[in-house]
C-alpha cells in the first residue's frame, strides 16, 4: 500500500508529459492558466488515489488509516511542534528565505493560491505513504515507536527527488521525510493531527 501511495506521486510526471504535448510547450513555459490547470488536474489525480487507497486498505487489509483517534499529550504536541519548527528553519535556510514569501514574489497571487492547494493534496499522499510505511515496519519488526513511515517515505519520495531535482534537493527531501515520520509518531498516528502539522511543515 505504501508503494501504491508512492506510485501516486508518479502520476504527476505522466500528466506533465501529456499536458506538454497538448499545450505544445514544456512545463517550464506554461502560462498562468496552463500552470493552474496542471496543478488542479494533479490534485484530482492525487485526491482520487488517496480516497482509493484509504478504501482499499480498509477493505483488503482491515487497516483503517483514519481509525487512530488517540489524543496526543501536551508533551507530545510540544515535541511535534519543535520538529515542525526545525523543519521550517531548515527549509528557510536551504531556500535562502521564508518559502511562502519567496513563492508569492515569484508566482504572484493566483499561482500562489493554486500552488498551495496543490501542496495540500501532495501532503495527503505524503501522510498516507508514512501511515502505510509505519504499519509495514511495525508488522515486520513487531515493535512500534520508531519512525518506520518516515524512513519509508525518505527512501521512496525522498530519494526520487535526487533523480528528478538533483542531489541537494533529494537530501533535503530525505531529511524532511524523517521529520514528517517523527511527527506522525509523536501525534499518536492520528492522521488528522498529523496531516495538519505536516501540511504546515510542507507549506512553510
Amino acid at each position: 500500500m505504501g508503494l501504491y501511495a508512492f506510485a501516486g506521486f508518479g502520476l504527476e510526471i505522466l500528466l506533465s508529459m501529456l499536458l506538454s504535448n497538448i499545450f505544445g510547450v514544456q512545463s517550464s513555459e506554461y502560462t498562468i492558466i496552463q500552470q493552474c490547470i496542471y496543478w488542479m488536474l494533479t490534485c484530482v489525480l492525487w485526491g482520487g488515489v488517496s480516497i482509493f487507497l484509504i478504501s482499499l486498505s480498509k477493505k483488503k487489509y482491515s487497516f483503517d488509516v483514519l481509525a487512530h483517534n488517540e489524543i496526543p499529550t501536551s508533551k507530545q504536541w510540544l515535541l511535534a511542534i519543535i520538529m515542525a519548527i526545525i523543519a521550517i528553519i531548515i527549509t528557510t535556510v536551504v531556500g535562502n528565505g521564508f518559502k511562502p514569501v519567496l513563492e508569492y514574489i515569484d508566482n504572484g497571487l493566483v499561482k500562489f493560491i493554486f500552488q498551495h492547494i496543490y501542496y495540500l493534496f501532495e501532503t495527503a499522499l505524503i501522510v498516507l505513504t508514512i501511515s502505510f510505511g509505519q504499519k509495514f515496519g511495525e508488522v515486520i519488526t513487531k515493535r512500534d515507536g520508531l519512525p518506520y513511515g518516515g524512513l519509508f517515505l525518505a527512501f521512496t519520495w525522498g530519494l526520487i527527488h535526487i533523480l528528478t531535482q538533483g542531489i541537494l534537493t533529494g537530501v533535503y527531501a530525505f531529511m524532511m521525510a524523517i521529520l514528517y515520520g517523527i511527527v506522525y509518531i509523536l501525534l499518536k498516528k492520528n492522521i488528522k493531527y498529523s496531516y495538519l502539522l505536516i501540511a504546515i511543515m510542507f507549506i512553510l
